[in-house]
């Protein structure tokens, strides 16, 4: 029995007791962990971890509530670092209007530029979209791209259009909230060849250890709920999700 991790952020500063979080990891059979890198003091150890231990991939990308201080010499490092044979996605990248809604020319700027990269090395996207479904669709329709919607929060409908743009769809943590509607129709709905999990970790913890610090073991409570939404043996739905990875990330 064994799970996957597709989003983890666990160079994240929440993560002080990191030895301790790996072990967990190792224990609860956790087979494939993406460590996303938004910053570029993360990549070092980012590289260093999957070079010690092949079930930790990496990605590197400027976030869109980066871009606003976004400078030269962090453009420069990205550039040099994504094209590393160790990093094997961009991201995350795309367009968060929650937060920034006076820079969102900036933002599609940035996210077309990393596309641009993406697609020169052949590499996919994993792609942050918040209040911003409409733009990031749009410009994911105009720029062909592999890759991944990223703790994916819209509708059904939306979901099914991502995927015919050749992308998959990522739930976390929400899918196991008692309230969250939405979510719960998304992993009823698509196709099980398209779907990935992820915990966004330290965020977006799931129950019934909402409120605290995520971490990427927690990912069993996220791909049980939808085992249970769906109806689907366990086994058979763990196997489809490494199967996913692996076929996006190259594994």
């Amino acid at each position: 029995m064994s799970w996957i991790d597709s989003h983890s952020h666990i160079l994240d500063e929440a993560f002080n007791d990191l030895d301790e979080v790996i072990e967990r990891i190792k224990k609860e059979d956790i087979v494939r962990c993406m460590i996303v890198c938004c910053y570029s003091h993360e990549y070092d150890r980012a590289i260093a971890l999957s070079k010690k231990d092949s079930r930790f991939k990496v990605a590197v990308g400027i976030h869109p509530s980066d871009v606003k201080n976004l400078d030269d010499d962090t453009w420069n490092k990205f550039i040099e670092y994504a094209s590393k044979d160790e990093v094997c996605a961009i991201g995350e990248i795309g367009l968060d209007y929650y937060w920034d809604k006076d820079n969102k020319l900036e933002q599609q700027d940035i996210f077309i530029k990393q596309i641009e990269i993406a697609q020169k090395l052949n590499k996919p996207i994993i792609v942050h979209s918040r209040d911003a479904l409409q733009d990031t669709y749009d410009i994911l329709k105009k720029h062909k791209v592999a890759g991944v919607m990223h703790c994916y929060s819209g509708s059904k409908e939306m979901a099914l259009e991502f995927i015919k743009l050749g992308f998959y769809i990522s739930l976390g943590g929400p899918v196991t909230f008692k309230n969250a509607k939405e979510p719960k129709e998304v992993a009823k709905i698509v196709p099980l060849e398209r779907l990935l999990i992820e915990t966004d970790c330290p965020y977006l913890t799931p129950e019934p250890f909402r409120g605290k610090r995520n971490e990427p073991y927690y990912v069993i409570y996220t791909g049980k709920k939808i085992c249970e939404l769906r109806e689907i043996d366990e086994e058979i739905f763990q196997k489809q999700m490494v199967i996913n990875f692996d076929e996006l990330f190259k594994g």
